[in-house]
């Protein structure tokens, strides 16, 4: 294959991941045909099981490319972790991974995605499995990774990583439920980072040695 004839190929698969998107973020997943994504991505139903075998194939294109591709997630990669040299270090860390993690879970298209999730899990539970593999165990296993360092730096106490990374994690789905799903009207609004403060303080108070 050439470079042209990949880059044709790429920009194929896009139009009919957008048009997917769309459809199954307003409609929801069981609602959402693949005859619909045909009509609203402008392809014959022959060129989209070229690229899909079905719908759930391309549900899961759609998930990565709001997840795993998203540009704030790539912080969650465990070969780059910071340099932990001192409490303030990790507070900072913390924090930025904190306004990240955030920033995913408050964007409008990942709320859309969650209460797609929500709403078919009982009828497709693989659908919630697929999700859990993005940001929720990606974020709990950074996490852990970043506390396991700084326990070997002596900056924090003997904890159970995973525990530490749930309580984390945990307030910040607290924000992505009142501020996010629960919003309403109102525009989602990550929290910033004077909001966010008072909890990492908590937090470092608890795992600190």
């Amino acid at each position: 294959m050439t470079e042209k004839q990949a880059l044709r190929v790429q920009m194929k698969r896009q139009q009919m991941r957008v048009a997917a998107q769309r459809l199954f973020l307003q409609r929801g997943f069981t609602a959402t045909s693949m005859d619909m994504i045909t009509a609203e991505a402008g392809v014959s139903k022959q060129t989209l099981y070229s690229y899909y075998t079905n719908k759930e194939d391309l549900f899961a294109d759609v998930l990565q490319q709001l997840t795993l591709n998203n540009p704030h997630n790539q912080l969650l990669a465990i070969d780059h972790m910071p340099d932990l040299k001192d409490h303030d270090a990790l507070r900072a860390a913390l924090m930025t991974l904190a306004q990240e993690i955030a920033t995913i879970m408050m964007q409008p298209e990942y709320l859309a995605l969650l209460r797609v999730i929500i709403a078919e899990t009982p009828r497709f539970p693989q659908l919630a499995t697929r999700f859990r593999t993005t940001v929720p165990e990606r974020s709990l296993a950074y996490i852990a990774a970043l506390l396991k360092q700084a326990q070997e730096e002596g900056l924090i106490t003997h904890i159970d990583w995973d525990a530490a990374a749930l309580m984390f994690i945990g307030s910040l789905l607290t924000y992505a439920l009142l501020n996010g799903l629960l919003s309403g009207d109102e525009p989602p609004q990550p929290p910033t980072s004077a909001q966010l403060a008072p909890s990492i303080d908590l937090f470092m108070k608890a795992i600190s040695s």
